[in-house]
C-alpha cells in the first residue's frame, strides 16, 4: 500500500495545500518568516503529518480538540488523502470536513484500476473510522509506532520493557500456531510432589537433629558440667548480693531526701500560719473600709440640691414671649421706615415741580407746566403730615424696642442667677462623691491584698501537698526496695541450697531413646523417597511434552529476533555506522525452565550501553531499529504492509551530516519516507522539502 496524495484547506497554518508523495526519502525542514526568533519552529512541518494522522485515524498527536485544527477565523477545514493498494488493485479516497461548531463530516470512496468508483456507506462516523482502518488492515497502535512516528508517542526499542519486546517478537514469530499446546496440567502431581518433598525435608531435619543430639550427649563431660553449674550459681549469688548493696544505697539516699523534705514541710507550714494571721488582719481592715464606703454612699444618696427649674422655666417662657414681641416691633419699624422713604421721595418730587412754577404777567396767576399747582400744594401738605405721623410711630417703636431689650437683659440675669444657685448647691454632693471614690480605691486595695494572701496560702498548700506526695512516693520506693532485698536474699538461699545438692549426671537411657527415634525416622524417609521417585518420573515424562513445545516456540521467536538483528545491522551499515546490534533472546536454562528475556546489546569493539553513545549515534540506532521492526511488520501483513514512513523530530541529536546518512539508508527501501527535523541543511538538495510560513500561512517549497 502507498500514500499517493494529501490535500488541505484552512487546516492549521495551511490555507490551500495539495501534495503528491514521492517514492523516496525526504528531509522536511521549516522556515518561519512570520514569528521572530522561531526559525523553523511553528512553520507547519508537523502539520503535514497531522493531515495524514487525521485522515486515517481521526485523531491528532497535538492532543487538542478537532475544532482547534481549523485555521483561526474560519468555520471549517477540509483534509483529504488518497492511498493505493497494488495487491487489491484499488485506491481509497478519504475526505474529512472538520467543523468549529457541529459534527465533522466524512466521505470515503474506493476506485478500481479503470476508475470505477464505489462510495462506502456507513450509519455513523465511528463505522466510517473502522472502515478506514479495516482497509489499511493496520491498527492505530502500529500506525503510531512504526509508520507515523511522533516524538510525543515514540518509545525506543532499546528502552522498552521486556514485556513490550516479547510481545513484539511473538507477533513476528507467529508462535500463536502452537499457543496453549504446552498447557499440560501437572498441578495435582506437582502439589503431591511438593508436599512429599516437604515431608522428606522435615524428616531430614529431624534426623539431623537426632544425630546432633546423640553426638552432643556422647560428648558431654558431666564433671565439667557440674563445675560449670557451680560456677554459674556462685556468679548468681554474687549478682544478687550486688543487687542488695545497690538497694541499700537507694534506701539510704531516700532517707536523706525524706529528712530534707520533712524539714521543708515544717518551714512551709510556718509560712502558712503567718499568712493566715496576715489574712485575718487584712480582712479586718477590709471590713472597716467597706463600712466607711457604705456610710459615704448613703450620704451621697441622701443629699438633695436646690431645684430652681420651675422658676427658670417660667422666666424663660416670659423671655421667649418678649423676644417674639421684640421681633414684631423690629418688623413694624422696618415697615414704617420704608413708608417714610416713599413719602419723602414723593414730597421731593412735588417740591421739584412747585419749584418750577411760573406767574402770568397779565393776570398774575401762578401755575406749573406739568400738573395742577393747587393739587400739588394739597398733596405736599398731606405728605408732610403723614411723614410727621410716621416719625412719631417710629419713635414709639424704638422706645418699645429699647424697653424690651432692657427686660431681656433682666430675664437673662435672673436665669443665670438661678442656675448658679443650683450649681452651688451641687458642690457639696461632689465633695461627698470624691470622698466615696477615695474610700472605694482603699476597698479595692484591701481586696487585692486579701486576694494576694489567699493565692499565697493556696500556693503554700500546693507546695506542702507536692512535698507530701514526694515523701509518700519515696516511702513506697523504700518499701519496694526492701521487698527486692528480701527477694534477693531468698534467691541467694535457693542458689546455696542448689549448690549443696548438685551431683554429676549420666545420659545412657537418653542416648538409647535417641537411637531408637533415629531408626524410626530413617525408615519413614526411605518409604517417602521411593514414592517421591515414582512421582518425579511421572512428572518428568509429562514435562517432556512441555519442554518440546517451549523449545519449538523459542526457535520461532529467536528466528524473528535474528531477523531484526540482521536488518538493524544492515541499515546501520547503509548509514556508514561501525556500530553493531546483538539481540539475545529466549533461552532454555540448565534446570529446564524457559527464560523470556530479550536484551539488545550495542557493540563497538566491546559491548556498551545505548545511553553511552552520542546523540547522533543514538539517532542512527533508533532509525535502524524503526526500519527493522517496520520491515518485519510489513513482511507479515496480508497486503504487503504500508510503504510509508514519517518520523517527526525523533532524531534531534543527529546533525545535518548524520541526517544525510539516514536519508541514504532510507533510499534502499524505495518507499516514501519523510523525516522532520529542526536541523537546517545549508546545502539544500533535492532530498529536502522546505515548509515556509509567511504572514501566518504555510506553503511547500521543494528544492530542485
Amino acid at each position: 500500500m502507498r500514500l499517493e496524495k494529501i490535500t488541505a484547506k484552512n487546516f492549521l497554518t495551511f490555507e490551500n495545500l495539495e501534495y503528491e508523495f514521492e517514492r523516496r526519502p525526504l528531509l522536511i525542514q521549516g522556515l518561519n518568516l512570520t514569528d521572530e526568533k522561531q526559525k523553523s519552529n511553528g512553520s507547519g512541518k508537523s502539520g503535514m503529518m497531522a493531515i495524514i494522522e487525521f485522515c486515517i485515524t481521526a485523531s491528532n498527536s497535538r492532543d487538542v480538540r478537532d475544532a482547534e485544527l481549523v485555521s483561526y477565523g474560519n468555520t471549517e477545514a477540509n483534509v483529504g488523502l488518497i492511498a493505493s493498494c497494488d495487491h487489491r488493485k484499488e485506491s481509497i479516497h478519504i475526505e474529512w470536513t472538520i467543523k468549529v461548531k457541529g459534527s465533522n463530516k466524512l466521505q470515503v470512496s474506493t476506485f478500481d484500476l479503470v476508475g470505477k468508483k464505489e462510495e462506502l456507506s456507513f450509519s455513523n462516523i465511528n463505522d466510517g473510522k473502522k472502515a478506514i482502518l479495516a482497509w489499511f488492515a493496520i491498527s492505530k497502535e502500529d500506525l503510531f509506532n512504526y509508520y507515523l512516528i511522533n516524538n510525543s508517542r515514540f518509545k525506543s526499542f532499546f528502552k522498552s520493557s521486556n514485556k513490550e519486546k516479547v510481545d513484539l517478537i511473538n507477533r513476528f514469530s507467529d508462535a500463536s500456531i502452537i499457543e496453549g499446546l504446552e498447557n499440560i496440567d501437572n498441578s495435582v502431581l506437582d502439589s503431591e510432589f511438593n508436599n512429599l518433598s516437604n515431608d522428606i525435608s522435615k524428616l531430614d531435619g529431624k534426623i539431623e537433629l537426632v544425630h546432633e543430639n546423640i553426638a552432643k550427649e556422647n560428648a558431654r563431660d558431666f564433671k565439667e558440667e557440674l563445675k560449670v553449674k557451680l560456677e554459674e550459681l556462685r556468679d548468681e549469688i554474687e549478682f544478687e548480693e550486688d543487687e542488695i548493696k545497690d538497694c541499700k544505697v537507694i534506701i539510704s539516699e531516700s532517707k536523706v531526701k525524706l529528712v530534707s523534705w520533712k524539714s521543708d514541710i515544717k518551714t512551709e507550714k510556718e509560712k502558712l500560719v503567718q499568712v493566715e494571721k496576715d489574712t485575718e488582719s487584712k480582712d479586718a481592715v477590709l471590713k472597716d473600709v467597706v463600712r466607711l464606703m457604705a456610710e459615704a454612699q448613703a450620704k451621697v444618696d441622701e443629699f438633695k440640691g436646690i431645684d430652681k427649674s420651675k422658676e427658670i422655666e417660667s422666666i424663660s417662657y416670659d423671655r421667649d414671649s418678649l423676644s417674639e414681641n421684640l421681633d414684631l416691633e423690629d418688623d413694624s419699624l422696618g415697615t414704617w421706615k420704608v413708608k417714610t422713604e416713599k413719602l419723602e421721595t414723593l414730597l421731593g418730587q412735588i417740591n421739584v415741580k412747585l419749584g418750577g412754577s411760573l406767574t402770568c404777567p397779565a393776570c398774575s396767576h401762578e401755575f406749573v407746566l406739568d400738573g395742577d399747582i393747587e393739587e400739588l400744594g394739597k398733596n405736599k401738605i398731606h405728605a408732610e403730615k403723614l411723614i410727621s405721623q410716621i416719625k412719631e410711630k417710629i419713635d414709639g417703636c424704638k422706645t418699645n424696642i429699647n424697653e424690651a431689650n432692657l427686660k431681656l437683659v433682666d430675664f437673662d440675669k435672673s436665669i443665670t442667677a438661678l442656675r448658679q444657685l443650683e450649681q452651688d448647691s451641687l458642690v457639696g454632693k461632689s465633695n461627698l462623691i470624691t470622698i466615696s471614690q477615695g474610700i472605694s480605691v482603699n476597698v479595692r486595695n484591701a481586696e487585692t491584698a486579701v486576694d494576694n494572701l489567699e493565692r499565697e496560702y493556696r500556693g503554700l498548700e500546693r507546695e506542702i501537698s507536692n512535698i507530701e506526695f514526694k515523701i509518700n512516693k519515696e516511702v513506697d520506693l523504700i518499701k519496694s526496695v526492701e521487698r527486692q532485698i528480701k527477694g534477693h536474699e531468698v534467691t541467694i538461699n535457693e542458689h546455696k541450697v542448689k549448690s549443696s545438692d548438685l551431683k554429676a549426671d549420666n545420659n545412657k537411657s537418653l542416648i538409647t531413646t535417641l537411637k531408637s527415634d533415629l531408626k524410626s525416622l530413617e525408615e519413614l524417609k526411605r518409604v517417602d523417597s521411593l514414592e517421591l521417585t515414582k512421582l518425579g518420573d511421572s512428572i518428568y515424562e509429562r514435562n517432556q511434552w512441555i519442554t518440546n513445545f517451549k523449545q519449538f516456540r523459542m526457535f520461532l521467536a529467536n528466528q524473528s529476533l535474528d531477523a531484526i538483528e540482521f536488518h538493524c545491522n544492515r541499515y546501520l551499515n547503509d548509514m556508514g555506522s561501525d556500530l553493531k546490534v546483538k539481540m539475545e533472546g529466549f533461552k532454555m536454562m540448565a534446570n529446564g525452565t524457559f527464560k523470556d528475556e530479550i536484551t539488545a546489546k550495542i557493540i563497538r569493539d566491546v559491548e556498551r550501553t545505548f545511553s553511552s553513545f552520542s546523540g547522533g549515534e543514538r539517532g542512527r540506532l533508533l532509525f535502524a531499529s524503526i526500519l527493522a521492526n517496520r520491515h518485519m511488520i510489513n513482511a507479515t501483513h496480508p497486503y504487503g504492509g504500508l510503504d510509508f514512513l514519517s518520523v517527526d523530530e525523533v532524531f534531534e541529536g543527529v546533525d545535518s551530516i548524520g541526517l544525510k546518512h539516514l536519508i541514504k539508508s532510507a533510499k534502499t527501501l524505495n518507499i516514501t519516507a519523510m523525516i522532520i527535523t529542526h536541523v537546517s541543511d545549508e546545502d539544500a538538495s533535492s532530498d529536502v522539502l522546505t515548509i515556509i510560513k509567511e504572514n501566518g500561512v504555510s506553503t511547500i517549497k521543494q528544492n530542485n
